[in-house]
């Protein structure tokens, strides 16, 4: 072999081995980067809003990080919120943490009401100006 055509190997060798150095460098910092951002830990709804979880349409609302689900406890209800309370008492209160609520029977006489299925809804039966029962629409009585 000449040594023109050695020379001109060992230069296309030496590009080869340099860009191979540089693909290598840049893959490490690739994983240094990787192995060096903290890892964040969420426990609830508000923590998976703030990493940019997957918010779900669902109600109550619902965050999807890292295959965990977590709810927005603001918005859960408990029928024992509500039993007790004015009628007007009950629907500001559900109203101020837009919860979905309507009075479908006041004074053992049922109320017009939609068909239509809304997952957390209350549904309030009032007895002398005051909730006496609440159902929510998607938890069975047992719930």
């Amino acid at each position: 072999m000449s040594d023109t055509k050695k020379q001109s190997n060992n230069t296309t060798m030496q590009y080869f081995v340099g860009a191979l150095g540089v693909v290598a460098l840049i893959l490490a910092g690739a994983v240094v980067i990787l192995l060096l951002r903290p890892v964040v830990v969420v426990t609830n709804f508000e923590q998976c809003k703030e990493v940019s979880g997957s918010l779900l349409e669902s109600y109550p609302e619902q965050c999807l990080v890292n295959g965990t689900t977590f709810t927005n406890s603001a918005q859960v209800s408990s029928d024992n919120d509500y039993v007790g309370l004015s009628e007007a008492a009950a629907l500001a209160k559900a109203k101020q943490s837009n919860t979905p609520a309507r009075v479908v029977e006041r004074d053992g006489q049922p109320l017009p009401a939609t068909m239509d299925f809304r997952e957390g809804r209350l549904n309030l039966t009032v007895t002398d100006g005051k909730v006496t029962k609440v159902n929510i629409e998607g938890q069975s009585a047992a719930e």
